[in-house]
């Protein structure tokens, strides 16, 4: 079961948690209301859409990450080997079969969703991770683009979860939408630090140029600072200041939480990626791709606080889960 779990990467679920709850709240928080109860209304009561949504979202990412092993397989015999799938642990016939049921399953759960648009953005999602696993993955920068473009669309498949009207309204923005919403946008935001990560990632791998690591660098260090951006322009700001009593103490402690989110960022994957980017040696890029990984659920707790104060809260204790969890399945 361990090997199974290391295949799939089990601790990169708790990323696709923290992208499913961010997408969620961002999207349902942007009318400007506070309000709890109505969001966990809509969420766990809209005809049982979450679990339906939350089941094929971790199908698509399993499928993914099999899908992935198998296409690198006999690389992984000289470089891996002693991964689930070089190793012989798991056999290649059976993580095929693994990745067609996922694949199946996920399509299968997904158009199981009341608005009939389930199964088309799952397929969707779906064949751009096939594109990035088979196609895309080994072509410098265009592999990170793709990647890319798999988050950003699981971010907006998840919004099947709040209704389809959601979804309708996050692809095509309504005539009342600014340049600025847009750029920072969920989505925008997340594909952006993603490609930046998966563009460091490429050069564990190839021959590269210092630009370019530092180039990938800087796409997630500007993901960072817009969403810091959205964090300081909040709505819910100038709203619990005006509203008095105790409120403007709670914007202060939410500032102040993220406040806390930045430097985290800064310092668990500043650190490793400043590492890589003096000495510039491929041995310094794993580490700081592992924090990276990590670091897409602080990013993600930093975002949703700037739709309400407390939602990062809870989407940060996703974090330490993950650490754990990737401690003790960590692929060799």
């Amino acid at each position: 079961m361990l090997d199974w779990l290391r295949l799939i990467r089990a601790s990169g679920l708790f990323t696709i948690a923290a992208n499913l709850a961010t997408a969620l709240v961002v999207a349902y928080y942007a009318s400007g209301s506070l309000d709890l109860h109505p969001f966990l209304v809509l969420v766990f009561t809209e005809r049982g859409s979450l679990p339906v949504v939350a089941a094929a979202s971790a199908l698509l990412y399993i499928a993914g990450m099999l899908w992935n092993d198998i296409n690198d397989v006999e690389r992984d015999r000289s470089l891996h080997p002693r991964r689930p799938l070089p190793s012989g642990r798991i056999g290649l016939i059976t993580a095929y079969v693994a990745a067609v049921l996922a694949s199946i399953g996920a399509l299968l759960v997904a158009g199981q969703h009341h608005s009939g648009h389930g199964l088309n953005a799952a397929g969707v999602v779906l064949a751009l991770i096939l594109l990035y696993d088979f196609v895309t993955k080994e072509i410098p920068v265009l592999g990170a683009v793709t990647l890319a473009l798999v988050r950003a669309s699981h971010a907006l498949f998840v919004l099947l979860a709040l209704g389809g009207d959601y979804l309708q309204v996050a692809l095509i923005p309504g005539p009342q939408s600014t340049i600025t919403e847009v750029v920072l946008s969920y989505p925008l935001l997340l594909g952006l630090y993603i490609f930046g990560v998966a563009w460091m990632a490429e050069l564990e791998t190839r021959p590269g140029r210092r630009l370019e690591l530092v180039s990938a660098v800087a796409c997630m260090v500007l993901a960072v600072v817009l969403a810091g951006v959205r964090l300081g322009t909040s709505h819910w700001i100038a709203d619990l200041l005006r509203s008095g009593g105790p409120s403007p103490a709670l914007v202060v402690i939410a500032l102040a939480w993220g406040v806390v989110l930045l430097g985290l960022v800064a310092w668990t994957v500043g650190r490793p990626a400043v590492a890589a980017l003096r000495s510039g040696r491929r041995g310094d890029i794993g580490p700081a791709v592992g924090a990276a990984l990590a670091g897409i659920i602080l990013v993600d707790a930093l975002i949703a606080t700037s739709v309400h104060p407390l939602a990062g809260l809870l989407i940060a204790l996703l974090y330490p889960v993950f650490c754990a969890v990737a401690r003790v399945m960590r692929m060799d």
